[in-house]
């Protein structure tokens, strides 16, 4: 998969700033892909469908930061995947380029018409546009005006429009939504984030100095440094886990909490134990993917009923990733 950047001038003039060339015409689909879940990749299968047919190349549109963090500065966001994260799904996905616009005030503010106008036919020759079922894109309508029909806009630029219908999750039957993950992982059922994912949520972030307190206690830890500010960090407590360092896959068992034991007022720190593990892992980059929440934050009353409470955690991790894909 090639990544094609693109900025603006100051006149607003949008123009690509990577080496690839851009195709003459692509088929492509547009929005935050926050996740790359199951309804992410069902959108990106249809697309592949259809760019298969025309034999043009399949293309995701999406932004360099989410839109609400430059619409809505002051409110807090999180975030299902860094920027690495959703590379490295797309691509698995099998799209063939990944476009990143610069999302600022600039781009806020053009109407529906004026993005397609600059982007979607002067900038990416896009020949046809997937919509998916909640996507929208454009400067929102003022007074309460109707949304913008894309499919008409589309015909007046010469794109042709194929809005998708949503996928639906057969167990509960409500649609597949990034926010509905972030709320499933917030209020600790990690099994269904998982399963609406389609793969297990996932750390990726560097091994940093910590207390190292951890190997006193017979369970040495890598402290993470997540790659990004905005991850959605799941509810404290010990996770069962994988590991990925290199080509390698080790089991493990991540905690994620405020270290109540050890004192008062500590700040939250992400730190994992790699099971049969021996070597440095210092200022190397890892990948955890979260499996179970096993129990939740926990005070001890000594360093010896926490190295207990340690030995019973692994016992109990082994078992589920003994059973775990």
């Amino acid at each position: 998969m090639d990544t094609i950047v693109f900025s603006h001038t100051d006149q607003g003039e949008f123009f690509c700033t990577s080496p690839q060339r851009l195709p003459s015409q692509m088929v492509a689909t547009i929005g935050v892909f926050d996740g790359v879940h199951g309804g992410h990749r069902y959108l990106i299968d249809q697309l592949k469908v259809e760019a298969r047919r025309l034999a043009l190349p399949a293309a995701v549109i999406t932004f360099d930061v989410p839109p609400v963090s430059v619409v809505r500065p002051n409110h807090p966001f999180e975030k299902l995947n860094s920027n690495a994260e959703r590379a490295y799904l797309l691509a698995n996905a099998g799209v063939d380029l990944l476009i990143l616009l610069p999302f600022d005030l600039h781009l806020a503010s053009l109407t529906a018409e004026e993005f397609f106008d600059q982007i979607i036919t002067k900038s990416l020759h896009v020949h046809t546009l997937l919509m998916g079922y909640d996507h929208h894109f454009g400067r929102p309508p003022k007074n309460g005006a109707s949304r913008p029909d894309y499919t008409e806009i589309g015909k007046m630029h010469r794109v042709h429009v194929l809005p998708q219908a949503p996928l639906f999750d057969e167990e509960e039957g409500l649609p597949y939504s990034s926010s509905r993950i972030r709320k499933l992982l917030r209020a600790d059922k990690l099994p269904l984030a998982n399963r609406l994912l389609g793969y297990n949520y996932t750390f990726i972030g560097e091994v940093v100095d910590g207390l190292r307190i951890g190997r006193t206690l017979g369970f040495p830890t890598a402290n993470i440094r997540l790659d990004d500010p905005h991850k959605l960090i799941p509810p404290l407590g010990v996770y069962a886990v994988w590991i990925y360092l290199d080509t390698q896959r080790y089991g493990g068992m991540l905690y994620i909490g405020n270290r109540p034991t050890i004192a008062e007022g500590l700040e939250r720190t992400i730190e994992v134990n790699l099971f049969d593990f021996k070597g440095d892992l210092y200022n190397k980059s890892i990948r955890v993917e979260l499996v179970a929440h096993t129990r939740g934050e926990a005070r001890f009353e000594s360093y010896e009923a926490l190295a207990r409470a340690l030995q019973q955690d692994a016992e109990v991790t082994r078992k589920i990733l003994a059973t775990a894909l």
